[in-house]
């Protein structure tokens, strides 16, 4: 079976979809030997739809080491990709596939080939003011049609499922569940020289709360910040707060509120982390912080988990179904209890074992393996339908 794969998300700047995209292309090679899959950029024109083969896992490892690089422009991305097409000497038409793969909500569509889209989320139905203006014309508009239109979707938890229905108004059966994964990579880090070089390298206090995403509203931070302002009031309150993440859309006003609340010299901001650094910066810190309003999924809340910090995120959309018992929620609108949970997760020691071992099993359940196995099952089912 020919599976044509939208890769253009990882090789810009990753974020959870990014890494997404990235890992699956990763493994689909690995666990589906038998099947050929090719890489195309599904927002280009014509143009670009030849796509480059992934030869076995070593092709997957050329491609990755090219997308390693996070190009910080999507026109750099788009050539990058092109190019790779040009030079990869096996290239074929997307419209010679059975099966094409949207990694990233968007689809394209031909009288010779399936289409199986992911939906990461319905952010943009809950919160449109927090959704990126260049994306939300797409989602509002085109999206429906081609939910409509595509033989399977893709949903990252059962809660953005239950949401693809009620919104999108496709039958049930159509939409599967695919968990995301964690990768290896974030793990506990014991090497002490290591760690430290990372601390000075982003000049990050001794003693942090860490929270990781894209800087936007839908990531509640200006809540997070007043609860944390609560905690600054006391006096045996050391900690500092860490914000990791790239500059996103609609934050205005984030940094007059931190100056509001007289807790400027106490809250950094490290910018975009590349992957090499996340895992020893969760290790870095004594508790994760992830109190969004809405997520599709929530792959921070695991990360920290696999790398044993204690974890507090929200009880609001796909975050308890991911965080189980092993995380302690709040009310994402309540900054008392987002507070109060911070305290406790800094200052009781059973409950920072409790969270920690939790969240070691917990993890377990969540594997990129079985993330390429399972997409590759809806891909199959896709194939076959009439």
């Amino acid at each position: 079976m020919k599976i044509a794969m939208d890769a253009f998300p990882a090789m810009i700047q990753k974020t959870g979809i990014g890494h997404y995209t990235y890992n699956l292309i990763d493994r689909f090679p690995k666990v589906a030997p038998e099947e050929d899959f090719y890489l195309c950029d599904a927002l280009s024109g014509m143009g670009f739809y030849n796509m480059t083969r992934l030869k076995g896992t070593d092709g997957a490892e050329r491609f990755l080491g090219v997308s390693k690089v996070s190009f910080p422009f999507v026109t750099l991305a788009r050539l990058a990709l092109l190019l790779r097409n040009k030079l990869s000497g096996e290239t074929t038409k997307v419209e010679e596939a059975d099966v094409f793969f949207g990694t990233n909500y968007r689809a394209l569509f031909g009288p010779s080939f399936k289409t199986v889209i992911t939906i990461h989320d319905m952010a943009h139905v809950y919160y449109p003011d927090a959704t990126e203006e260049k994306s939300l014309a797409y989602l509002r508009d085109e999206l429906p049609d081609a939910a409509r239109k595509a033989q399977r979707i893709i949903a990252d938890s059962e809660a953005t499922r239950n949401d693809i229905i009620a919104h999108l108004g496709v039958p049930a059966e159509k939409v599967k569940v695919v968990y995301l994964g964690v990768d290896p990579m974030f793990h506990p880090v014991d090497d002490r020289a290591q760690l430290e070089a990372t601390r000075q390298r982003y000049r990050l206090p001794e003693k942090f709360i860490l929270c990781v995403g894209t800087i936007q509203p839908r990531k509640n931070l200006m809540r997070l910040l007043q609860a944390y302002g609560l905690l600054c009031k006391n006096d045996d309150f050391h900690h500092d707060l860490v914000l990791a993440g790239g500059v996103g859309w609609k934050n205005e006003g984030l940094k007059e509120r931190i100056e509001s609340l007289g807790i400027s010299h106490r809250v950094h901001f490290t910018g975009y982390l590349p992957d090499a650094d996340l895992p020893l910066i969760y290790n870095l810190c004594d508790m994760f912080a992830f109190p969004s309003i809405y997520e599709g999924f929530g792959l921070p809340v695991l990360e920290a988990m696999a790398s044993g910090v204690p974890v507090m995120t929200s009880k609001a959309s796909s975050l308890p179904e991911v965080a189980g018992d092993a995380a302690l929620l709040v009310d994402p609108f309540s900054i008392e209890d987002m507070a109060a949970a911070m305290q406790r997760l800094l200052t009781d020691q059973e409950l920072r074992d409790r969270c920690r071992e939790k969240g070691f099993e917990r993890v377990k359940l969540f594997s990129w393996e079985r993330c390429a196995k399972e997409t590759l099952q809806v891909l199959r089912e896709a194939a076959n339908t009439a």
